[in-house]
Order: structure tokens, then sequence, then C-alpha cells
């Protein structure tokens, strides 16, 4: 019993182990954060370059160059969502339910007939009105599709994530056919999206597209491409935030928390002090692999990896932790010392776990 005491380098040891732990806790948060913030630094510019694509920034004196070459129809085109949904993030797309509606005048252009979608691919569509007013052409079309987007997993589900819808004529270039926006009357239903989710901005504009082809036409020469028209309503959603972050990662979280818990327990009672941490391991693989389903291929280190990996890693050095206090406890009968360690371990581990987890997704918020 008169060894079962505390002594200095025993105060150093638990000094250092401590140290040592918030030392990893703080470098890999500091890793974290500063690539997190690089990630969105490359957000804002992919933001900015989808901003100036959707409006056809720079391609306004090109299009009315073209335009001002033949004798195009001028068609004025609107859009209204009315559902948005479905969306698989690994699969990169969604779904869209909207109105579109074409107004124009003469009969040497069909718009409702041969309009197509640019990225993504109707599932059905239904002519809905059509008529003739004062010599000019009306039709409505309902439109069902689903369309390819690229989802950023980086900052995944903190950045906000731009949407569109692209539509063009299959046949005719800007030539013979001008889409005119109708931004009056173009819009979102109230209820096209589930309430979590917002929209932060949208807009409806005409941009000139350039295939940079004549697509094999020997009509034309090398250096008359073919450009047309496209409509482009553009939508940017806001992210889903904490509450979807906390559903991806909540069983990780309490096997974490599991795990150090088995701090309390006595070392000698082998099976719940390393069986506990154990499981926790096997439901961090598990919310790997659940997260890897959910996200599409990333190149680098993204948020999920980021919160998957500082929790595999707590609880191995939670086992770690079990072994030396076992060591001290068993083999070397300080008791006294082992119950020291696991009390100073377990604030540590608890301090710097949550700090880790908490300044990640502040770090990943647009």
């Amino acid at each position: 019993m008169e060894k079962d005491i505390i002594t200095k380098r025993d105060y150093r040891f638990v000094t250092f182990w401590a140290a040592g732990i918030l030392v990893l806790f703080a470098l890999a948060g500091y890793w974290g954060v500063r690539q997190l913030h690089a990630y969105k630094i490359q957000t804002i510019e992919r933001r900015q370059a989808w901003l100036e694509q959707a409006s056809g920034a720079g391609r306004g004196q090109e299009s009315a160059a073209i335009a001002q070459k033949g004798n195009p129809v001028e068609v004025r085109v609107g859009l209204y969502v009315t559902h948005i949904g479905e969306f698989s993030i690994k699969e990169d797309s969604w779904i869209a339910n909207f109105d579109i509606w074409f107004r124009w005048s003469g009969k040497t252009v069909s718009p409702g007939e041969t309009f197509w979608l640019v990225n993504g691919e109707v599932q059905s569509r239904e002519k809905r009105e059509s008529y003739v007013v004062g010599g000019e052409q009306y039709e409505r079309y309902h439109v069902k599709a689903r369309i390819s987007n690229y989802f950023d997993p980086d900052r995944f589900p903190f950045a906000d994530e731009p949407l569109t819808i692209e539509i063009e004529d299959t046949i005719h270039s800007m030539e013979a056919l001008r889409f005119v926006a109708d931004t009056q009357d173009s819009g979102l239903s109230a209820t096209a999206i589930l309430r979590e989710l917002k929209i932060a901005q949208s807009l409806l504009t005409v941009r000139a597209q350039d295939y940079r082809s004549r697509f094999g036409d020997p009509r034309r020469s090398e250096s008359k491409r073919r450009i047309h028209s496209q409509v482009v309503f553009a939508i940017l959603l806001n992210h889903p935030g904490g509450m979807f972050h906390l559903k991806m990662f909540h069983a990780l979280f309490v096997a974490t928390a599991i795990a150090v818990l088995a701090f309390f327990i006595k070392p000698t009672h082998v099976d719940p002090r390393f069986g506990l941490p154990v499981g926790a391991a096997f439901t961090a693989v598990a919310n790997i692999i659940a997260t890897g389903a959910l996200l599409p291929r990333a190149e680098g280190f993204v948020l999920a990896d980021m919160v998957n990996s500082v929790g595999f890693v707590t609880i191995f050095l939670t086992l770690v932790q079990s072994a030396i206090s076992l060591y001290f406890y068993d083999t070397l009968g300080r008791e006294k010392l082992s119950r020291f360690f696991d009390h100073v371990s377990f604030a540590v581990f608890f301090c710097g776990y949550v700090a880790v987890n908490l300044a990640l997704p502040l770090a990943a918020r647009s």
C-alpha cells in the first residue's frame, strides 16, 4: 500500500499524455479548419463562375452579333417550378417538375415541339395549353425531368448548392430562333421544396451556347459554328445545415461517447472496458461506409472524412489508454494512478473531441 501513491514522475507522465492528446486534437482541428477554409474559397470562385455562366455574362455582344446576321424569330419563354426533390447526391442528380411556356409569332418555328433539356433527361412532357391570339401563338407544357447536377462534397452539408435547368431548341440555331426570358411570371412555387430547405436566390436568363463545332454539316464553313439560344433557370439552394450533419454522424458521436465512458470502468473488468471501444470501432466503420454511400467520390479529404477520421482515431486511442491503465492497475498494482489517469483522460478526450467537432462544422459553413 505504501507504493500506491501518485509520485511527481507519475504526474509528469499523465501531464505529457494529456498534452499529447490535446496536441493531436489541436493539430487535427487546425488542419481541418484550414482545409475547409480553402474549400470555401474554391466554392466562392466556382459560385462566381456559375453565376457568370448562368447569366451569360460576357456573351451579350456575341449573341447580339449572331442574332443580327440572320432574321431570328424571337420566342418569349418562361419557366415555373412546381416541385424540386428526390436529390441523389451520390448520383449527382435531382427531380424537377415545372411548367414551361412559349410565345412567338410566325410559322417557321415550333419551340414547344423541339425544345430539349440540355443537362438532364425529360421523363414526361404534357401539353397543357395551346392557342393563337392576334397572330401570336402560345403553348404551355408540364415537364417532369431528372436533372444532372454536380453536388460539392467538400463541405457537405454546409455548402450552398447551385441548381440549373437548361433548355435549348434541338433544331434551330440563333440565326433562326432566339429566346427572350419572360422573367415576370417565372419563378418557384412556395411549396416546391421541403420546409427544411430554402432557396437563397433564383433567376431566369438567356445565353448563347457556342458548341464550337459544325457537327459535320457540310453547308457550314469551318468558321461558322453552331450557336444556340439557351434558357437557363438557376437556383441557389441553401445548405441543409447542422441538423442534417447531426443525422449523418449521430451514431458515430454516440459510439465515441460510449468508448470514452469506458474510462469509468475498472481496467480489470476487461470485457466491458475493452468491449465498449471495440463495439464503438465497428460503429465508426459502419458510419464511414454509410457516408461513403451517400456522398460522391471526392479527390480531397472532405468534411465527412474529417469527422469520421477524428472519431475513429479517438476510439482507437481509448483502447490505447485502457491498455496503459490496465498495466498500471494490474501489473504494477497502482490503483490510484490508474484511477487518476482515467479521470484526466476522460476530461482531455471529452474536451478535445467536442472542440474539434464544433470547430469543423463552423469552419465549413457558407
